[in-house]
């Protein structure tokens, strides 16, 4: 790989456009995440970013639509169709910043509609000298982020070839370290699982996740970056920069879109 990889992190932009209405917390600023990604794509050569990695949350799809609880097959269709419109503009805001992207749906994705426009995000993606590894996981009826089997699968194939690789970043929307509780649970049922073999692996450079909005960052004694941005739908539209050599993380930088 090159010298330096300059990754730039955003999560839980909690997008709408073409779904009515905005997110039901007032701070997440969910029509104005368009015009932000516009003014991003102003700003993308300055920030001199070899590739972007979106953690989750694209778009604020209601929960009633996500959670079955709204039945009318009528406003299911224009919710779903709705959806697909946000995320192909979402695409085409990506598109517009001129750098390879990796992308995971969160919890307020549809993955069947997130495909739509996003098809193309496979598990595994080699790009500018590092190996993406990017998981699609949910939560459990207690709202804990559990890891289904075929996300274990993942995991385990990309640890048994990554000596003999790229080195890895994993991207998925829920948090392996630290802990953390708020109002629910952030980190998987089993994370202290996850974080042992992460950290033993020798091939795993950074765990980049979403989910909790106020962020968080933490190092292994390994070395591993488990980064976690502050939600980029809240003012002042914060992300993260993460630059990555042949070794391991070279820095971290917390920067925003209303205040740099």
């Amino acid at each position: 790989m090159q010298d330096r990889t300059r990754i730039l992190h955003l999560t839980d932009l909690h997008l709408r456009h073409a779904l009515a209405g905005t997110a039901k917390r007032p701070e997440r600023l969910s029509r104005e995440m368009p015009a932000v990604l516009g003014r991003l794509a102003g700003r993308i050569d300055a920030l001199a970013a070899d590739v972007v990695v979106i953690s989750g949350d694209l778009l604020d799809i209601p929960d009633e639509y996500i959670d079955g609880t709204n039945t009318d097959p009528d406003w299911r269709a224009e919710t779903a169709a709705a959806s697909v419109a946000d995320y192909r503009l979402f695409r085409d805001l990506l598109e517009n910043l001129g750098r390879p992207f990796v992308a995971v749906p969160g919890n307020h994705d549809v993955p069947d509609l997130f495909d739509t426009a996003f098809a193309d995000q496979t598990p595994l993606r080699d790009v500018a000298g590092l190996r993406f590894v990017c998981f699609r996981d949910d939560l459990n009826g207690d709202r804990a982020p559990v890891r289904g089997a075929e996300s274990r699968a993942l995991f385990e194939t990309a640890l048994a070839d990554g000596v003999d690789g790229p080195p890895q970043i994993h991207v998925q929307h829920y948090m392996i370290d630290p802990p953390t509780f708020a109002q629910w649970r952030y980190h998987y049922t089993d994370a202290d699982w996850y974080r042992d073999r992460i950290n033993a692996s020798g091939c795993v450079r950074a765990v980049l996740s979403g989910h909790y909005h106020p962020g968080s960052h933490l190092v292994s004694d390994t070395g591993v970056h488990y980064s976690v941005p502050p939600a980029f739908c809240s003012a002042p539209h914060p992300f993260r920069l993460v630059d990555v050599g042949p070794l391991g993380v070279l820095g971290i930088a917390d920067r925003s879109m209303d205040n740099d």
